[in-house]
This record gives C-alpha cells, structure tokens and sequence, in this order.
C-alpha cells in the first residue's frame, strides 16, 4: 500500500464520524445533509443517518480551521495513494480540492480524501440555491444543496469560523461609492463600522459632462455591508487611464454604494418570485439610495419610486454611470 495503516484508518475514521448519531435519531430512507458534533469532532454529511450510506464527508476537530473531505468515488486509476483534484461548484463558487485515494478492502470501497478550510468559500457554496456540482476528472454527479446550510452549523462553529463571515453571502456585480463621510471613504477589514480601516476611497472626479464616483467590484455581502476585491476611479474621465485605488479585500456599507436597477423588483432572490413593484417602462425613476444584500446575482436595493419607500431584489443591475447597460 502507498498509504501508511495509520492514513487508511484515518479515512475511515472520517467516514464512520459522519454516521455517528445519537440512537434517537431515526434512520430516513431519503438521503439529504445532516451535521454533529460529537466528543469533539464535527461532522458534515450527505447521506442517511445510522447506515453506511454517505457519499461525501466533511469533518473537523474542534478549534481547526481545516475539514477532512472525504468523496466515496472511484477514480480511472484507483490504486492507493493516486493524486485526484476534486472541484465542488454551486452558485458561483469554484472550490478545488487536492485529494489521495485509498481502497478500504473490507468495505469494497474507494474514497478520496483531501483538507479543505471552513472558510468563506466554502460556507458560500454550502448556502448555494440548487445543485452541488462534484467534478472528478471526466465524470461528475450532483447532489441536492438543501438543507447543507443549516446542517452545517456545528462544523462552522467547531472549527471556529466567526459568526459575521458565516453569514456572508457570496455575488458578483459592480457599484459606484456616492455616500459622504467615514461611511462611504473607508474601506474596512470586517462587515462593521468597528471594523479597522484598511485603506480610503476617493471622492469624486470630473467625467465627459458631469461628476463621477469611483466604482467598486462587489464579491459579497454580510448585514449590509459589502465585500470589494477593487476600487477604480477616472474610469469616466475624459483624458488619462483608469486608475486603480484598491486591489484586495475589503469593506464598505451599503449606504454608500449604488447603482441602477432596469427592471422589476422581486420579494425574493429568485426570477419565480413575487413581483415588489413594477416599474413597466419606467425603472428610470426608481432612485435606489442604498443596498442591503447579495446573492449570487442578485442584489437586495433600496429606494423610492413615485414618492413610495420601495425594497426588494433585482438581477438586472446597471453599475454605468453614464449610460445604460445592455
């Protein structure tokens, strides 16, 4: 074997943690995602409790920021010790994974192990709408992502993840910075006013035939704040190059951005929910003042529109300050 006995025994301490339940729990039929924590280990688990059914595991030992991941999947060459990357996809969230095969000959079983951080990522993709997409060199399957959230609780707060970066909500979308004072020219290191400050925005700038703001690229949201990884001024600047004030990670309040909206508003973050207003043709006079939330491609704005304070979530958002956007 490539593998030591001790590794091999680890992979399938890590699987057998999944399924270690208290006996009041009832085996279910269905699979679905079920978490613990027990005598300091918490797991996270797609399958059925109380069986030897769970396809993919994630377990930690309290106070690490690391997760054991183990995929039960057999790859093209499926010897001990092979090298596979295993990438999980929902939402917009691409996590590859570096794994080491193992055969458990007892179990006619071949599982992929790998570490993975509890991190923002990954707590993104576990609170993604829809599919889990898993990728293993040609093949991949799929698996439900309701419920993964909530089932993994325990394995966010064993492994110490702070509460305000469990909640982040993972997007993509720009914004221009239009607020004033400390709200909207400090770019913080957390979702908080207490947040240290970690760099300044500029103010304004003269464009072709008006004043300009600089413009942000938005990577997520925590109440109401939002996560940037750039900052960009003169983008609208008659002469001169677009000049970039902030590359990394940061924050700003959702005060101080905005934005235009060029369609409907929904109740909920999804194309088949309720209509909160309908601006038919005149989504132009929507003024949005501030955004509350993100996900995915959705952004949570708030405005007023015909002299009524107006709230809800729209997925065609425009960042131009000059022009409309296709």
């Amino acid at each position: 074997m490539t593998l030591s006995t001790c590794r091999a025994v680890a992979f399938r301490a890590a699987l057998a943690a999944t399924l270690m339940f208290p006996a009041a729990t009832m085996a279910q039929e269905d699979p679905g995602w079920h978490g613990s924590v027990y005598d300091g280990m918490a797991t996270l688990f797609y399958g059925i409790p109380q069986s030897d059914h769970a396809e993919i595991s994630l377990a930690c030992q309290a106070g690490s920021d690391t997760a054991t991941f183990v995929f039960a999947f057999a790859p093209i060459a499926a010897v001990d010790g092979v090298q596979v990357q295993v990438t999980l996809e929902a939402g917009n969230v691409s996590l590859p994974i570096q794994t080491t095969g193992a055969l458990m000959q007892m179990d006619d079983l071949f599982l992929l192990e790998g570490e993975v951080a509890v991190d923002t990522r990954l707590i993104d993709l576990l609170g993604s709408d829809g599919m889990l997409s898993v990728f293993v060199e040609d093949g991949a399957a799929e698996y439900p992502l309701d419920g993964a959230r909530q089932a993994a609780a325990a394995l966010i707060e064993t492994c110490g993840q702070r509460a305000e970066t469990a909640a982040i909500r993972s997007c993509e979308f720009d914004a221009w910075v239009e607020g004033s004072g400390p709200a909207a020219t400090v770019i913080r290191d957390g979702p908080s006013g207490d947040a240290a400050a970690v760099a300044d925005l500029p103010g304004p700038y003269e464009g072709y035939d008006a004043v300009n703001y600089p413009t942000v690229s938005v990577t997520g949201s925590s109440n109401g704040w939002f996560r940037i990884e750039k900052a960009v001024t003169n983008l609208y600047a008659p002469d001169g190059d677009v000049i970039v004030v902030f590359a990394g990670q940061g924050w700003v309040s959702g005060k101080a951005l905005g934005l235009d909206v060029e369609s409907s508003l929904h109740t909920h973050p999804a194309a088949n929910a309720a209509i909160a207003m309908d601006f038919s043709d005149a989504a132009d006079s929507y003024r949005v003042d501030r955004l509350y939330a993100c996900r995915d491609h959705w952004v949570e704005v708030g405005g007023t529109y015909d002299g009524q304070r107006v709230r809800g979530w729209s997925a065609d958002t425009c960042e131009s300050q000059i022009t409309t956007c296709p």
